[in-house]
């Protein structure tokens, strides 16, 4: 029993799948093996996006010599400008047991332990020995495909005497998992079909949140195979089902090499999305594609210099900014607290030297105001007390008709608005009175 393992890449977010498409770059071949023929495509992936550069389909490979068609698959690939790609077969989806196994809380690298455990309770064939690979979908769970060893060195020994190497050997459900994610997370809730396999059936393959990735091949009716698939996914009976080619992007008229471009785009970048490799690594081929090492490391270093200009530079700028802008702040301070309390100062010492001023003034005006009443309030009017304030006088006294002094007194220029502060007495011939009358030009003081 032999196992090799391939890791997906965990869900992006937006921003990461932009980083992830820097990795997007490279040429894969896709071999996708039917009952009689084979169905090869070459796809190259770039950054920008993925396209079809050839495809072709070799017919009765399987009882034509090796050698025969291995030479027609190099003349293709040689037109194509491809000579020393290496292939990733896809085995028909009857040979490969499929299962989508959860492994809940079990450690990235106990998981080949674990698998290897549980894998004799995967398949059907008894205590013959099997060859199974296997890749991370989803949180918690694997996808494992297992294969008889006898198919498996069937296999190579005839693509080995077709002279064709083989970067890896797969099935139809990791290299469409894999394909899905070449630039992003996934299709989320998905139901797709292929009916091309070649014997009649239908390949169904989907994704939701009950089963990361689901396989399986029927010999029903579409619509009952996709209702079967529906259940098993959880998801609701009337969920759309998408033809594989529109769910990989590929036109209808080249729906019969599905598979075979799902293949080709998982291996044409190999960094940005890996598939389960049943073969293992020392009977990998590898391509002697050297001239893309350069662009590729290239496009690293680019896209290195871009987070660095776009997001570092920024940041440490905004750092350093705000760490200059709070020294200057510091250093600041003391000069502007101290201004602070000069202006305060000023504002008080503006407003005693206004009361200063005012103080002066007073004993003239207040002189004037003495004069004026002294005019005014001639005998026999009689004053007892006279108060004088900023803003106003209060004369008391006793006069034969108080009423009159009121009228009196708002005819001098210096007093207005004048009232009798307290009812008004008589006592014996004379009234006594208390007047307040308003300075004029003096309003909007206070008295001290």
């Amino acid at each position: 029993m032999t196992a090799t393992e391939a890791k997906v890449p965990a869900p992006a977010s937006p921003v990461g799948n932009s980083g992830r498409a820097m990795f997007v770059f490279g040429t894969g071949l896709g071999v996708a093996a039917g009952d009689k023929n084979l169905e090869v495509v070459v796809a190259r992936s770039r950054p920008s996006g993925s396209k079809l550069v050839a495809k072709t389909t070799i017919r009765d490979f399987r009882t034509r010599p090796a050698a025969e068609w291995g030479a027609e698959l190099k003349g293709f690939l040689a037109a194509a400008g491809e000579r020393d790609l290496m292939a990733t077969l896809i085995l028909p989806r009857n040979e490969v047991i499929v299962r989508t196994v959860a492994l809940p809380g079990v450690a990235a690298q106990d998981m080949a332990g674990a698998i290897e455990l549980q894998v004799e309770t995967l398949h059907p064939f008894g205590d013959e020995d099997v060859v199974f690979g296997w890749m991370v979908a989803g949180v918690g769970q694997v996808l494992v495909g297992v294969v008889r060893k006898t198919l498996m060195d069937h296999y190579e020994t005839l693509f080995s005497e077709a002279g064709v190497g083989l970067a890896g050997v797969s099935f139809s459900a990791a290299a469409m998992y894999a394909a899905l994610r070449l630039r992003s997370a996934g299709q989320g809730m998905l139901l797709a079909y292929d009916v091309t396999t070649g014997d009649g059936g239908i390949e169904v393959y989907g994704e939701s949140t009950a089963k990361a990735a689901y396989s399986a091949g029927f010999r029903l009716p579409p619509e009952r195979a996709l209702a079967i698939a529906r259940s098993e996914l959880r998801l609701e009976s009337n969920h759309p089902a998408v033809t594989w080619a529109e769910t990989l992007g590929l036109p209808e008229t080249d729906s019969d090499s599905s598979v075979a471009w799902a293949a080709a785009l998982a291996a044409s970048a190999p960094f940005a999305a890996k598939y389960a490799n049943l073969l293992p690594k020392e009977r990998r081929a590898s391509s002697a594609r050297r001239q893309y090492l350069v662009p590729a490391i290239l496009a690293v270093l680019l896209g290195i210099a871009a987070v660095v200009v776009f997001l570092v530079m920024p940041a440490l700028d905004r750092r350093d900014y705000l760490a200059a802008l709070t020294a200057e702040t510091k250093r600041l301070e003391p000069r502007a607290t101290r201004a602070q309390a000069l202006e305060k100062n000023a504002a008080t010492a503006k407003v005693r030297i206004a009361a200063l001023d005012d103080f002066r003034r007073r004993p003239q005006a207040d002189l004037d105001v003495l004069a004026e009443l002294t005019k005014l309030l001639a005998p026999p009017v009689w004053t007892n007390t006279i108060e004088i304030y900023p803003d106003s006088v209060v004369v008391a006294g006793e006069a034969e008709q108080a009423a009159p002094l009121l009228k009196i007194l708002d005819s001098s220029p210096l007093f207005q608005n004048s009232e009798f502060s307290l009812s008004v007495t008589r006592n014996g011939a004379v009234e006594q009175f208390r007047i307040k009358t308003m300075r004029r030009g003096r309003a909007g003081r206070t008295t001290p």
